[in-house]
């Protein structure tokens, strides 16, 4: 499983969504991922997959695919 597929396994575990559901140009805001939840997105990614976010400048209003490359991008440095 390569990391883009991680992160769209923790997506559809922590928020109990459909694989289906989540788009790479999908919106956070639009999977109900606020700004307190995205925090705590953060957190389980950086535990899971071993890579450090705090630099990462991501909103509710950042898609699928820029979570997704912000967290390759860091896993790569790692």
């Amino acid at each position: 499983m390569d990391v883009a597929e991680r992160v769209i396994a923790v997506l559809v575990r922590m928020y109990r969504l459909a694989p289906e559901a989540v788009h790479p140009d999908q919106p956070l805001h639009r999977l109900h991922i606020d700004s307190l939840a995205l925090e705590e997105l953060r957190l389980v990614l950086e535990d899971e997959l071993h890579v450090d976010l705090d630099d990462v400048q991501l909103t509710s209003r950042s898609t699928v695919r820029q979570l997704v490359d912000a967290v390759c991008a860091k896993a790569a440095v790692a």
